[in-house]
């Protein structure tokens, strides 16, 4: 099953739900094979380059880093910074921030570090496969170069932000449920900055997080899905979504 997300056409996104990461592989199975055929059809059809990250705060989760580590020969990671486009800029710590923590209370991540995978189109996508499942990846597709892409993600997520946030070589966007549905078309044509699929595992939602320019729901039926219609009601809720065999 995923769950339809509200989104500002022509964008449309869904939720793939997760018990928690890592993902049990009994759960992961069908949620990899759902990025992996809706990406590769979505890439061919449209003559798109794919791009992944690694999300730096959820590596120890499971054995993201040794998986992280088995790839970087082949993926050579480089560093950047997540930012996301519908929250305040990070903000170095004060003591006056940690005055203000109650009893138990965790502080905020001071920044959502990145890395991008490198090397080859094959490498990248096989690291990104494996890696699936720990809370890490983040996965574009893109008519853009990445030079391009970055850069237009640089113009946009830049300029917020203060030093000494504004060093690393490279910027992408952070989203997840919640920034969708209360996105308006124009914020996420910036925010994606050419992006065409997006696809972040995210721990907010406790699922993985695939937005398109494009509606969702065709693609699966092409994909031989069972797309369950919702009542008008239920518009915004679940689709019944089952790999072809």
């Amino acid at each position: 099953m995923v769950k339809r997300v509200a989104a500002p056409a022509p964008w449309s996104c869904c939720l793939a739900p997760v018990s928690g990461f890592p993902v049990p592989e009994v759960e992961l199975a069908p949620v990899r094979e759902l990025v992996q055929r809706l990406t590769f059809t979505i890439q061919q059809e449209g003559n798109l380059s794919a791009e992944v990250f690694v999300q730096f705060a959820h590596l120890h989760v499971g054995d993201g880093s040794e998986r992280l580590r088995r790839h970087g020969r082949d993926c050579l990671p480089e560093l950047g910074l997540g930012v996301w486009p519908d929250r305040e800029p990070p903000e170095l710590w004060t003591a006056e921030y940690f005055a203000s923590l109650g009893p138990g209370e965790k502080p905020r991540p001071l920044m959502h570090q990145v890395y991008r995978l490198a090397g080859s189109a094959e490498a990248r996508a096989k690291a990104s496969t494996e890696m699936l499942g720990r809370g890490t990846i983040v996965h574009v597709l893109t008519p853009h170069p990445t030079k391009e892409l970055l850069e237009k993600c640089r113009a946009i997520l830049l300029p917020p932000l203060r030093t000494p946030f504004t060093a690393f070589s490279f910027y992408v966007p952070l989203l997840e449920a919640a920034s969708v549905r209360a996105a308006t078309a124009p914020q996420m044509e910036a925010w994606l900055a050419g992006v065409e699929v997006y696809i972040r595992e995210s721990v907010e939602d406790t699922g993985v997080v695939i937005i398109a320019r494009q509606p969702l729901e065709p693609i699966l039926e092409k994909l031989g899905a069972k797309v369950e219609r919702c009542p008008p009601e239920g518009v915004g809720d679940w689709i019944g979504f089952l790999p072809a065999r």
